[in-house]
């Protein structure tokens, strides 16, 4: 089970008196009270929303579509919430040492072997959606996965994927590198080939919605640290997707020097 997973770390760090532990009891209590706060504008906000409906207002209307807005924006924050909760858990000082080492080399490591002409595309997730993800077996915009609601410039259709040349950006930005801030574990790098409709949102740094198991080949690989890597086979194995593609961040970049990840062809 993958909440298992996480109360067996949490078993394993169960310091009492650390700082650590202190701070995870901290993040769990702020988190559980976010949910409560968020619920409540949610709720406060969708009784606005279906007043409007039952009374007939006009949906076109910038009264109706700003009500539907807001609604759709707590029900973002307010669904994060309640998925983080299910991560959180106590911090690492080795983990955390690991992933800023990561974030400070990885993108210049995969550089020196792919080339700066790479047409390989990355996509950063925090942990709690790549569970959706995988399990969805697709990458869609917010606005598709939340009824029209914009939390990027994402456009229907399409999501948010740099490319070799802003893969840094993809890593400490979206990539969730700094959430052991809220206790917790880092976020999962999507890796894939482009289709032939990509190579022209290359320059606004989007692709086409992407089904992996219609286009198992372009999924090269799932990335996470160490400390979720048997969490992130779980999924994909759950899912039935190929769990050959699931590698820490330093395995990839091994893979990558022995293979033409590009082609999927061995060097």
């Amino acid at each position: 089970d993958n909440m298992n997973f996480i109360k067996r770390i949490i078993e394993h760090r169960k310091y009492k008196k650390s700082p650590e532990y202190i701070s995870y009891l901290e993040c769990l209590d702020l988190n559980r009270k976010d949910v409560i706060r968020l619920s409540g504008y949610y709720d406060a906000c969708k009784t606005v929303y279906e007043d409007m409906l039952n009374n007939h207002i006009n949906q076109d209307s910038k009264e109706f579509l700003d009500a539907k807005e807001q609604m759709l924006r707590w029900y973002y924050a307010m669904c994060e919430s309640i998925k983080q909760e299910d991560f959180i858990r106590p911090n690492s000082k080795e983990e955390i040492e690991d992933r800023q080492r990561i974030a400070n080399t990885f993108g210049s490591s995969l550089k020196n072997i792919v080339g700066d002409e790479s047409s390989l595309r990355f996509h950063g997730t925090p942990i709690y959606f790549a569970k959706d993800i995988i399990a969805d077996g697709y990458i869609s915009s917010t606005a598709d996965r939340f009824d029209g609601y914009y939390k990027s410039t994402d456009l229907p259709g399409e999501f948010s994927a740099s490319d070799i040349s802003s893969i840094e950006r993809t890593i400490n930005f979206f990539t969730d590198f700094c959430s052991y801030q809220r206790c917790l574990p880092c976020g999962v790098l999507f890796v894939m080939k482009e289709g032939e409709e990509d190579i022209e949102l290359r320059q606004s740094a989007t692709m086409k919605s992407f089904n992996f198991h219609d286009n198992p080949d372009r999924l090269v690989g799932i990335l996470g640290t160490s400390e979720v890597k048997d969490m992130l086979l779980d999924w994909v194995n759950e899912a039935k997707m190929d769990t050959s593609k699931v590698f820490t961040y330093d395995e990839f970049l091994e893979y990558a020097l022995n293979n033409n990840i590009e082609s999927s062809k061995k060097l």
